[in-house]
C-alpha cells in the first residue's frame, strides 16, 4: 500500500531544520548552509512493514516571523517535526511559546521534538525544567545531529510510525 503524508518542520531560525531534512532526504550535510529564504518542500519515501510512505516535508523559510505556526502552513499536515538547538535554550522557549499561541490549529497531530546538535553536547544549555515542559506536550524527544547524522533517520522514522499508528487507530 502506498501513502503520502505532509510533515511540517517547526522551530526558531538557525536550529537546523533544513540541515536535518537534507540529511534525511539527501544523506548529506552542508557546513556552509545559510538561512533559508523561501519555503522548500522535500520528499522521501520510507518503507514500514507493507506500507510505502512518502513523507512530504515542508521546511519554512528561516527568518524570524516567517510563515510558521499558522493555520495555513500546518493545514493538512499529518505530523509535526519540532526542532530546537540544544546549545541555545531560547530556541526551546521560542517553540513552547509558539506552541501555546498556535495550540488551536496545531491540535493533537503526532509530533517529534528533535534536540539538534547532539555532537555539541558539551555545549548543551537546556535546563531540566525546559525539557520537562516539552515532555508534558506528549512529543517524542530525540537528540540528533544533522552534522554527524546521529539519530536523524530514527527521528523521521519515529514520526512516520506515529502517523501510521494514527491512521490505523482511525481505520
Amino acid at each position: 500500500m502506498r501513502l503520502r503524508r505532509k510533515v511540517c518542520l517547526l522551530g526558531a531560525p538557525g536550529v537546523g531544520k533544513t540541515s536535518l531534512v537534507r540529511r534525511f532526504v539527501e544523506g548529506k550535510f552542508d557546513p556552509d548552509y545559510e538561512l533559508s529564504v523561501a519555503m522548500a518542500i522535500f520528499k522521501r519515501t520510507v518503507g514500514i512493514g507493507d506500507i510505502s510512505l512518502q513523507m512530504v516535508l515542508w521546511d519554512p523559510e528561516g527568518r524570524e516571523g516567517a510563515a510558521q505556526y499558522n493555520a495555513s502552513f500546518i493545514s493538512g499536515a499529518s505530523g509535526l517535526m519540532f526542532v530546537v538547538d540544544g546549545t541555545k535554550p531560547r530556541t526551546l522557549d521560542h517553540l513552547l511559546e509558539a506552541h501555546t499561541k498556535g495550540r488551536g490549529f496545531i491540535g493533537s497531530r503526532p509530533a517529534v521534538l528533535i534536540v539538534n546538535k547532539s555532537d555539541l553536547t558539551a555545549d548543551f544549555a537546556l535546563t531540566k525544567s525546559q525539557v520537562d515542559a516539552a515532555g508534558k506536550l506528549d512529543w517524542h524527544l530525540i537528540q540528533a545531529s544533522a552534522k554527524a547524522g546521529d539519530n536523524v533517520d530514527e527521528a523521521f522514522m519515529k514520526l512516520a510510525e506515529l502517523m501510521l499508528e494514527v491512521r490505523k487507530a482511525s481505520a
